[in-house]
């Protein structure tokens, strides 16, 4: 890994730009249940043109965000969508990111599963 893609923003897929031009088969709810985040791959409705999201690292919500999954306090479950085994972020893009930078490898949320042909 060099220097240069530690400050790197993370790419995400867009959800929208995954399902264009697919037919929608089913949409279900799945619960809530714990992810992998490794798994989270994009984002619904946030992602920018260069396939980033917006997250300041520097606020104090993140900061607190982050403070808070390190001392292992309970947080609101984030809600994804899951497309092709991939989860996509609906809710949650800060606490997913502080995740990330911690190392966490696991986190719950509400699963909504799409198939599509």
């Amino acid at each position: 890994m060099s220097v240069f893609s530690l400050f790197r923003k993370p790419v995400y897929k867009c959800f929208d730009d995954e399902v264009d031009g697919r037919k929608l088969i089913s949409r279900s709810y799945k619960g809530t249940r714990a992810i992998d985040v490794n798994r989270i791959v994009g984002s619904v409705g946030r992602c920018r043109p260069d396939h980033t999201i917006s997250v300041d690292k520097y606020s104090e919500r993140y900061k607190r965000i982050k403070k808070a999954l390190e001392e292992m306090q309970c947080l609101p479950a984030i809600k994804v969508y899951d497309l092709d085994n991939e989860y996509y972020i609906l809710d949650g893009h800060h606490r997913v990111e502080a995740c990330k930078e911690i190392g966490m490898e696991f986190l719950d949320a509400e699963v909504i599963e799409f198939k599509y042909h």
